[in-house]
C-alpha cells in the first residue's frame, strides 16, 4: 500500500489565540486556514443569496464548519446534501456530522441519483447550488463538478418532464386507457422477442434515408422496421416495411399512415399512441408500454399482470425502433442496421424526401414561405455541429440529447451498425448492408381475459371515487373496504393509486387532500370513465 493511502487526515489546533477550533492537515497541505478555519466558509455564507427551493451541494464538509450558519439562513423548501470523494476524508466527515446532513461518496452514483429524484418528487426543489466547504475539493475538483452538474441535470429534467406532463399527460392517460383494452386480443413486445432470424434494418425519417443504395440491395433480405414518419417515403420508393413503430399521441401523426391505409404491415405501438392512428394499418398490432411517470397505478398494473414490463421513456421513436429491433433478433449474431436516425438536418430541409413534414411544407409554400425550410436552420434553437462525414450540419439541444441517449443505450450492443453517412455520430460502427436470407418466425396471438377484467374493475373504482367526492357520507360506496376507514382515507386510497387523474395538473407531482385539488380530480373522473367505456365497447367480441 502506498504512502498516500496509508496517510490519515490529522487534526491540528488553529493558531489564533485561545481558539478551540481545529484545522485539518492531509497529504502535505492544510484543508482549512491555519489561523481561523471557519472564517472563509462563514464569510462566503454571509454574502451568498439562496433562493427558495434550492438544493445545497456541500462538497468536502470535513469538520462541517459553517453548516449551522447555513441552515439558519436558508429560506423555505431548501435541502442540503454533502459529498466527499476521498475515503479518509469521508470517514472524518461521517464522524463529525452532528448536523445529520445526508453524506454520500462520489462513487455512490446510484444512491445520489435516487436521493435527488426522491427530493424532486416533493415538488419543492427547483435548482442546485454547489458550495466548497474545504480545500478537500481540490483533490478531485473535476469529479465534484461533474457530480454537481449531474444533480442539476436531474432537477432540470424532472421539471422538463413535469412541463411535458402538464401539456400532454392528460392525452397520454386518455390514450393509455383507450388502448389498454386492446391488449386482450393483441400481442405485446414480450410475445415476439427473439423471433427474427434475418438482418434487421431500422429506418428513420432523417436525410440519411435518402442516401441508402436502394438499387443495390433487396428489401426482402431484411426485416425492415420504419419509424412512423418514414413510412410514406418508403412506400413512394416501392418499399413496404415489415413493421412500423409509433409513439405519437397527437392527431397530426395520422397523416403519416394515410398512404398505407389497410396495408398488412405489423405495427409496434406505444400504449400512449393515438388510438385512431393505430387502426389505419391492416396488420396486427404489437403493444409496448412506456412508463411515462412513476406511480402506484403503473406498479399495480404490473402486479396484476395486465402489463408485463414497462420500458423507460425514450422520447425519440427512432430510439424505440432500435430497442425493438434488438429485442426481435433471435441472437446477438443477427445484425441490426440503422439509417435515417440523423438527429440533425441540413440548411433548407429537415427530413427525408417524401415525408409528411416536407409534403406539408410544399402545400403551405408561397412567395413569402419558400419550400426550403431555412427558418429551422436559423432559429434560436438551432446550433451548428459536425456530421459523421465531417460536414457542418444543424441540430438542436433536444436532438443532440436523443443522439447522446442513443450512444448511452446502444454503444455496447453487438452487431449493431450505422449504415447512414449523414447525421450525428451515434457511437456505433459504420457498415454497409449485407444479407442473410431467413424468414422470421410467427406466433399465434392468445387472448388475455385479465385485461377486460381490469378495464371493468378500473371503471367501477372511478365510479366509486366520483360518488365519494360528490356525495360524501351519503355515498352508497362509503366504507366499501374490508376495514373501517374514514371518508377522507377512502378517497385518498382510491385517488392516490390513480396518478393519471392528476399527473397533468401543474401541481400534480404529488397527491393532495386539498379541496381545490379534489374538485379537479372529481372533474377528471367523468372524462376517464367515458374513455374506459369507449375502450370496453370497442373491444367487445362481435
Amino acid at each position: 500500500m502506498n504512502e498516500s493511502v496509508q496517510e490519515k487526515p490529522r487534526l491540528v489546533n488553529a493558531g489564533q489565540g485561545f481558539s478551540v477550533l481545529k484545522t485539518v492537515e492531509y497529504k502535505g497541505r492544510f484543508l482549512y486556514s491555519k489561523y481561523n478555519p471557519a472564517k472563509a466558509i462563514e464569510t462566503y455564507i454571509d454574502k451568498m443569496q439562496v433562493l427558495s427551493g434550492t438544493l445545497i451541494i456541500a462538497c468536502s464538509p470535513l469538520l462541517w464548519y459553517g453548516i449551522k450558519k447555513l441552515k439558519s439562513l436558508l429560506p423555505e423548501n431548501c435541502e442540503i446534501i454533502a459529498l466527499e470523494n476521498d475515503e479518509n476524508l469521508f470517514e472524518l466527515a461521517m464522524q463529525n456530522n452532528s448536523a445529520n446532513v445526508p453524506l454520500f461518496k462520489l462513487s455512490e452514483g446510484e444512491k445520489i441519483d435516487s436521493f435527488v429524484r426522491t427530493l424532486c418528487k416533493g415538488g419543492s426543489i427547483k435548482r442546485a447550488l454547489k458550495i466548497d466547504f474545504s480545500a478537500g475539493v481540490n483533490f478531485s475538483s473535476e469529479k465534484f463538478d461533474f457530480t454537481a452538474n449531474a444533480i442539476s441535470e436531474i432537477i432540470a429534467t424532472f421539471w422538463k418532464n413535469r412541463i411535458t406532463l402538464v401539456k400532454f399527460g392528460h392525452l397520454f392517460s386518455k390514450n393509455f386507457l383507450r388502448n389498454i383494452a386492446r391488449l386482450e386480443k393483441s400481442k405485446t413486445l414480450e410475445d415476439v422477442v427473439k423471433t427474427v432470424s434475418k438482418p434487421l434494418l431500422v429506418l428513420g425519417a432523417g436525410e440519411g434515408l435518402d442516401s441508402l443504395p436502394y438499387s443495390n440491395f433487396s428489401p426482402s433480405d431484411f426485416f425492415i422496421i420504419a419509424v412512423d414518419a418514414a413510412l410514406s417515403p418508403l412506400l413512394a420508393r416501392n418499399i413496404t416495411p415489415d413493421a412500423v413503430v409509433t409513439m405519437e399521441s397527437q392527431l397530426a401523426i395520422e397523416k403519416a399512415f394515410l398512404d398505407a391505409r389497410n396495408k398488412k404491415i405489423l405495427l409496434f405501438a406505444d400504449l400512449c399512441a393515438r388510438p385512431e392512428a393505430t387502426k389505419i394499418l391492416g396488420g396486427n398490432t404489437i403493444w409496448f408500454a412506456t412508463k411515462y411517470v412513476d406511480g402506484i397505478f403503473f406498479d399495480n398494473l404490473k402486479k396484476e399482470n395486465v402489463i408485463r414490463n414497462f420500458i423507460e421513456p425514450m422520447g425519440s421513436v427512432g430510439l424505440a425502433a432500435t430497442y425493438i429491433a434488438l429485442k426481435l433478433r433471435s441472437s446477438y449474431s443477427v445484425p441490426v442496421f440503422v439509417a435515417g436516425l440523423d438527429f440533425s438536418y441540413s440548411i433548407g430541409t429537415t427530413h427525408a424526401k417524401g415525408t409528411m413534414a416536407l409534403k406539408q411544407r410544399f402545400i403551405n409554400s408561397c412567395r413569402l414561405v419558400p419550400i426550403e425550410n431555412y427558418d429551422a436552420a436559423f432559429s434560436m434553437a438551432a446550433q451548428t455541429v459536425i456530421s459523421k462525414n465531417g460536414k457542418k450540419i444543424c441540430s438542436t439541444k433536444i436532438l443532440l440529447q436523443y443522439a447522446q441517449q442513443f450512444k448511452l443505450m446502444f454503444q455496447n450492443e453487438k452487431n449493431l451498425f450505422d449504415c447512414s453517412s449523414t447525421g450525428i455520430n451515434l457511437g456505433i460502427a459504420q457498415s454497409n448492408l449485407f444479407t442473410i436470407k431467413e424468414n422470421p418466425s410467427k406466433e399465434k396471438c392468445e387472448s388475455n381475459k385479465s385485461i377486460s377484467n381490469f378495464c371493468e374493475k378500473e371503471k367501477r373504482k372511478l365510479e366509486e371515487l366520483r360518488s365519494l367526492l360528490s356525495d360524501g357520507e351519503k355515498s352508497p360506496f362509503i366504507n366499501n373496504l374490508p376495514e373501517e376507514i374514514s371518508l377522507s382515507e377512502q378517497i385518498k386510497k382510491l385517488a392516490e393509486e390513480r396518478e393519471y387523474l392528476f399527473l397533468h395538473f401543474p401541481d400534480g407531482y404529488a397527491f393532495k387532500m386539498e379541496q381545490s385539488f379534489l374538485k379537479r380530480i372529481r372533474a377528471e373522473t367523468d372524462f376517464f370513465i367515458k374513455q374506459l367505456e369507449i375502450a370496453i365497447r370497442e373491444n367487445k367480441p362481435l
